[in-house]
């Protein structure tokens, strides 16, 4: 194997899976995560000394090619001499021929882009199962890991098939980079770029990279989003066919809700994007939000089922596409005013995306903000309250707040803004305390306020939040 590269993060998963390889039985491992998140490059390090076998699957390829990419690997990395690799039509045999080569001399199999090898069909983990009863399960220590990055096929072909129950012996969801992870890839940079990575990234591993190699992140996403070879230009073109093809109902509702950043009710997202309430749109959402692209959220004293639960792009590129990139498209490919967008970190469409961005990062983080508040020991649920109407004369919209089991409701205002925040912010939070205490007058309402920059220090003489937290909090140490 190559030497790893620069490897920041995953102590968790890569514990996990050194500590599964080293057990002396037969193992099967299962990663997935949407593109870019850094599958590979963790297995990889999670390897090294190993010398294992790495066979990728070859994206829309028929399932003989498939095979014949699959036996030419092996035959490479097993040391077969023979230039021509062997032919064979089933995967039965493909594998059986895998077993062969490894059975003397054990070594780590990983499937990397299982999804593509299986063509998104059940076949293959039948057949994997055949060959894996009867023969690798046999190899002390065999280490087989089935790599992939559709979810929606990882976790119904794979995790949840027959043929498969009761052999994986590890599961790994990867999950973009908290913010304190960023900050250890972004380690020379300051505060606020680091924040600025995160908020145009969400975490995600190989965009935090294209970020960092510039000598600023702002300058990195104006090259890599307005410039005609920008590697953001068709990104979107590329994650999203490879999950789901060109089906246009998808791609109706991704862009559905681009438009609507605060999120859509079922029956909403219905009737705005013109679609089916039948026709496989409970599906369509259970597979965009597994593969990251989506989240789904109901108020925080309500239940999962509830008709209130709202749907919205979860991914900060995908929200970034829509907002900058998609309208100005044709322009940027034709180089028409392109100096333009040297002014879009000023332009108010901007400050209003890092504002709701930055709502984005607290709800992702609750875990780490209930840590900070000091009360992670008690058991709590969170997340919004909103007005049942969306469109509703006086509505109201409460991002996140978390209703602990000691009786107490902490309400968080989440504010990023290019100035300090002043005293004005209490009358905007008292009114939505306000709300909370109608509807829950058994409850204790403490206001927490959240800010990038600090506070005015006639707001903190104020003394009105029961916490302010900076984003320094969320970076613990770097």
């Amino acid at each position: 194997m190559a030497e790893a590269k620069s490897f920041v993060g995953r102590e968790k998963e890569l514990e996990l899976i050194k500590g599964a390889v080293e057990r002396s039985q037969a193992k099967i491992i299962v990663v997935y995560g949407r593109r870019r998140i850094g599958k590979s490059l963790l297995i990889e390090h999670a390897l090294q000394g190993k010398n294992p076998i790495i066979i990728d699957g070859i994206e829309n390829q028929p399932k003989q090619e498939q095979i014949n990419g699959f036996s030419f690997q092996t035959g490479i990395q097993c040391g077969v001499k023979s230039h021509q690799p062997l032919k064979m039509d089933s995967w039965r045999g493909a594998f059986y021929h895998l077993y062969e080569q490894i059975k003397e001399n054990p070594r780590p199999v990983v499937f990397d882009e299982f999804q593509w090898m299986a063509n998104y069909r059940s076949e293959i983990v039948a057949d994997l199962k055949l060959i894996w009863d009867r023969y690798f399960s046999k190899i002390e220590n065999m280490t087989l890991i089935l790599c992939g990055s559709i979810a929606s096929f990882m976790i119904n072909k794979v995790l949840k098939s027959r043929a498969l129950y009761g052999r994986i012996d590890l599961e790994i969801e990867l999950q973009p980079f908290t913010l304190t992870e960023t900050a250890k890839i972004c380690a020379h940079r300051g505060v606020q770029e680091i924040l600025d990575a995160h908020l145009l990234t969400s975490g995600v591993p190989k965009y935090l990279q294209l970020l960092n190699e510039k000598t600023s992140v702002r300058l990195g996403m104006k090259e890599h989003a307005f410039e005609p070879s920008g590697y953001f230009l068709s990104e979107y073109e590329k994650i999203f066919i490879s999950h789901f093809g060109r089906n246009p109902e998808y791609e109706k509702i991704i862009e559905t809700l681009a438009h609507h950043p605060y999120g859509l009710r079922r029956t909403e997202l219905i009737s705005h994007a013109g679609i089916d309430k039948g026709g496989g749109l409970t599906e369509h959402l259970m597979n965009l939000e597994v593969a990251g692209f989506i989240s789904s959220q109901t108020p925080f004293h309500k239940k999962q089922t509830s008709k209130h639960k709202r749907y919205f792009i979860h991914d900060a590129y995908l929200r970034f596409y829509f907002s900058f990139i998609k309208p100005n498209l044709g322009d940027i490919k034709k180089r028409i005013n392109i100096q333009r967008y040297n002014q879009i970190w000023s332009a108010p469409t901007m400050r209003n995306w890092l504002g709701r961005s930055f709502e984005h990062l607290c709800l992702q983080h609750a875990e780490l903000i209930a840590a900070n508040l000091k009360f992670s020991g008690i058991n709590y649920t969170c997340g919004p309250l909103y007005s049942p109407r969306q469109d509703e004369r006086g509505g109201y919209q409460i991002d996140l707040v978390f209703d602990r089991a000691d009786n107490v409701l902490t309400i968080c205002e989440m504010k990023y803004t290019a100035s300090q925040v002043g005293v004005n912010v209490i009358e905007e939070t008292e009114r939505k305390v306000e709300i909370l205490r109608q509807q829950f007058p058994r409850k204790t309402v403490l206001p927490v306020l959240i800010t990038f920059k600090a506070p005015t220090a006639d707001l903190q003489k104020m003394a009105y939040f029961a916490h302010i937290l900076r984003t320094e909090d969320f970076i613990q140490s770097r």
